[in-house]
Parts: C-alpha cells; structure tokens; sequence
C-alpha cells in the first residue's frame, strides 16, 4: 500500500461505521446517543488493558488504527500510551471532563488511567496509536530525558495525577509529521518481515521530529495555572541559558519577579537556578560526548564563570569528573 492508497482506504466507510452514521442520522441527538451507551455494561469496555489489544504472538508493542466515525460516546481508559491525531478534519475529545477541539494534523498524547471520549460525528478521520508503556518509555520519554529542560515538564505533566494529564502539539498541519504517521499505519496494516522493528523505528523518527519541532509549541491542560506562558518561559531559559537572569525573564514575560520565581518553582519542581544549572550540563554531557573540546573550553562556552566553579558543580550531581565522564562515555 501507498500513500496515496492509503489516503483512499481511509477515507471509506466500514460496515460499523455506516451503521452507526444510520443510527446518528436517525436520531440526531448525541443524548440520546449516549443513553443507549448508558444501557450497556460500561464496567465491561470502561477499563481497557494491554491485554485487549496487545498480542505476544503478533511480537508488537505498537497498534495504530483508524477510529471509527459516528461511535457512540462512551467515558473510557485504558492501561497504554494513546495518541490520537488528526488525519483530516476534526474532532472533540474529553479528557476529566474538560473538552478539548483538536484540529486537522493536531497530536494528543493520552497517558495510562487517563478517563476520557472522542466524539467523531463526520466525515473527519482520526488515527488512533496505542503505544505499551515500556515502549513509551524507551521512545518518547528515553528521548527527552536527554534533551531539553522541558523533558522533566512533560514527564511531569504525563504522570502527576492532580492534573488532566494530556500534552496537545498543534502541528499546523505539518506534511512531514503526517507522512511519518501514514507510513506507520501502512506499516502496521501490511504487516511484513520485520514489521515490528520498523514500526519501533517509525516512532522514534516521528517523536524525535515532533519534538525537535514542537517541543516548545505545546498546549497543557487548564488545571496547571498560567500553562499558556509556561512553556514559553521555559523554552526562554533554554534558549538563553548562558547569560538569562531572574530579572531579564520576569521584564520578557511581564511577571515580578518573586512571582514568576513562585511559578516556576510550583509548576516545574526546580528553582530557577536549578534550571538554569540543568540545561548547562546537559550541554556539557552534549559536549564532552560529542566533541573533543577541552573541559575549560566546554566550561566557558556553557556559560560559567571559571573552570573550577564548573568542575565542582558537575562532579557533585553525577559523582565524577567531567573528564572522567568522557573516559566512561568512550
């Protein structure tokens, strides 16, 4: 199948989703839709496990589907990592109950015990990605621990339970984020030789692009105060890490600074000098994996005053040197 196939296929409408378009045009109420929902036994579809969808015979920890227009609207959860994008038009999701509009080649990440719906009553078509947790982990998250200040954030955002838990990347319609998806989902329907592996590496290629794209675009869920600069903020510092104060970021984004400091410190975890003092050595392990810079040099490059301030500081939150961190990087 190619893309263009593909793109077809998508777009016909199965025996379910017919029959479910007649029942919606019969009625034209989705009230009265989710009454019919209420007469079933939702314990029975509420809770949904690796188990329901994941086969060890099939040897793949990833399932990506096309969701079926006009289902009934149902509260569910599920024990996975779900991505819900939207391939062409739109939908409406409702996540504890806060409704979201996602938008054509807009991303949703949905983490585990997360209860929420999708409402798809058109001709929209959504693709829904069913990732086990350990592959999430070695994919999505494996990636930002090792990137950015905001990779802490995200992990935060996906696994605290006081918040809705979802992080929303608008892609403005991004052809190459969309080209990736569609090859993952021909990958998965075709399923040939070696399936699995490609299917692993699709991911990583989408995620890493994704990211390195988007991370600072995102959008949070409503219950975190003030997520509309927050990530702006962040993505500030580190593109300003070397030389951004306390004063200089509070004048940017307009806050005092005990406030902005407050902010930072609730909705991250981290001081804004623990911030800052993160992504200089993450720089640094950058560095001295990456290059044959010399210490002193990686030193100043990153931003500290003097070579012994950084040696300190570095051996301190990783137990060894810097040039001894090189050593066992080799």
């Amino acid at each position: 199948m190619n893309l263009v196939e593909l793109d077809a296929m998508l777009k016909v409408y199965s025996e379910e989703e017919l029959l479910y378009r007649k029942n919606y045009d019969a009625k034209k109420d989705r009230k009265i839709l989710q009454v019919s929902m209420d007469n079933l036994d939702m314990d029975l579809i509420k809770e949904l496990t690796e188990a329901d969808y994941f086969s060890s015979s099939d040897r793949t920890d990833i399932i990506i589907l096309k969701h079926k227009r006009f289902t009934p609207v149902f509260k569910h959860r599920h024990e996975f990592f779900e991505l819900i994008y939207v391939y062409a038009g739109h939908c409406v999701q409702e996540i504890n109950g806060e409704v979201i509009q996602l938008r054509e080649c807009d991303l949703c990440i949905i983490p585990p015990k997360v209860e929420h719906t999708i409402e798809v009553f058109d001709d929209s078509i959504i693709l829904n990605v069913l990732i086990k947790r350990s592959t999430f982990k070695e994919t999505f998250l494996e990636m930002l621990k090792h990137e950015t200040v905001l990779s802490s954030f995200f992990m935060k955002i996906l696994y605290t339970e006081k918040y809705n838990n979802y992080i929303i990347f608008r892609t403005n319609r991004d052809p190459n984020l969309k080209e990736i998806l569609s090859k993952l989902f021909i990958e998965h329907h075709d399923n040939k030789k070696y399936t699995a592996n490609i299917l692993y590496n699709l991911l990583m290629l989408f995620f890493s692009y994704l990211l390195r794209e988007y991370e600072s675009q995102v959008e949070l869920p409503k219950s975190l105060p003030k997520n509309d600069k927050l990530i702006s903020i962040l993505a500030y510092m580190q593109d300003h890490y070397k030389t951004v104060t306390l004063g200089e970021l509070s004048s940017t984004f307009h806050f005092t600074e005990s406030y902005l400091s407050k902010l930072i410190k609730v909705t991250s975890g981290q001081t804004f000098l623990d911030i800052i003092k993160t992504i200089k050595l993450n720089k640094a392990i950058e560095l001295l994996t990456s290059s044959d810079l010399k210490v002193q040099n990686i030193s100043e490059s990153i931003g500290f005053e003097n070579n012994t301030h950084f040696i300190r500081t570095f051996k301190k939150v990783y137990g060894i040197s810097p040039n001894q961190f090189r050593k066992n990087s080799k």
